[in-house]
């Protein structure tokens, strides 16, 4: 049976999280660690997503994240895809990484974000991993990007601070929030208030969708046709704007076929601010051969 596609709201928070294959330790090593937190960030930045705070467990991760342009299905799968060919690389081996499914929940209505940022940010704490201070010292941790802003990459942890917990982005801010999170941690060591409430959210939430008639727009305004086409219209306006960029026009995409370097120069950038695949890029550019042109580009030939 086909699975069902993925419910995409460009206004609700989300929180992402799957598992290592078999249950195995796939971020045992600094090496996986490192590979799996550049997809990240580099999906993060394709796909435009929020990325507000993660945590990566030797066997599993977690993320809290909005999807402006409602396309977590197609960013997700440019991480997981892209960490599973680093991954699979370093070891010489094939196959799938995670254990199924990615898990995405959208955060219910009756929590509040600054509770699941907090959760997010402790489970590396609950499972007895780290304590509440080696999370600024820890790359697994969104923790050591709020508190060295230069090492945030995508993440928008300092943001989640302000908006959702009310400390300023701002040494004293996060001080206050270490102290924040041993408070919490204090008052729900295994995290089990904080399910309990999530599970009550979740099925009040149910409730109130099963009152709403079928076909009812999304709260953020769109209905699910207008969601799909967010992502198109991205797509398209940032190549329109990369040409533009280029002194080209779509004349001379297409009077000039085949591969050239101003055509590779902007690929290059679609591949790092869209998640448009490489055969809609070839088509946009009139490049010729998929596989040529993709081989150009691993190869860095820079054609006149």
């Amino acid at each position: 049976m086909a699975r069902q596609p993925r419910s995409e709201s460009p206004d609700a928070i989300l929180h992402v999280y799957s598992r290592g294959n078999y249950r195995t330790d796939i971020f045992a090593d600094p090496g996986a660690a490192g590979s799996f937190l550049t997809s990240m960030h580099e999906a993060t930045l394709r796909s435009g997503w929020h990325l507000y705070t993660f945590a990566v467990m030797p066997n599993h991760f977690h993320m809290m994240l909005r999807t402006p342009r409602a396309n977590l299905a197609r960013g997700m799968h440019l991480m997981l895809s892209g960490f599973a060919i680093r991954f699979n690389g370093l070891r010489d081996e094939r196959g799938h990484v995670f254990q199924g499914r990615y898990h995405a929940k959208k955060m219910p209505s009756t929590i509040s974000a600054g509770r699941l940022f907090d959760y997010i940010n402790l489970n590396t704490v609950r499972k007895g991993l780290m304590s509440v201070d080696d999370l600024a010292r820890s790359e697994l941790s969104a923790i050591r990007g709020l508190c060295k802003p230069a090492l945030r990459g995508e993440t928008r942890s300092g943001e989640a601070l302000e908006r959702f917990i009310g400390y300023p982005d701002k040494p004293e801010g996060w001080d206050s929030y270490n102290a924040h999170l041993k408070k919490v941690c204090l008052e729900d060591p295994e995290a089990t208030i904080f399910e309990s409430t999530w599970t009550s959210g979740e099925i009040i939430d149910r409730r109130e969708q099963a009152k709403n008639p079928v076909g009812a727009r999304d709260p953020s305004g769109f209905n699910q046709a207008e969601m799909e086409a967010l992502e198109d219209r991205h797509t398209e306006a940032t190549f329109a704007q990369l040409l533009a960029d280029t002194g080209m026009t779509e004349a001379d995409v297409a009077r000039e076929h085949g591969v050239r370097a101003w055509k590779m120069s902007i690929a290059a950038q679609m591949f790092r601010l869209t998640t448009a695949s490489l055969p809609w890029v070839v088509r946009k550019l009139n490049a010729g051969s998929v596989s040529h042109f993709s081989l150009c580009l691993r190869n860095g030939v820079r054609p006149h």
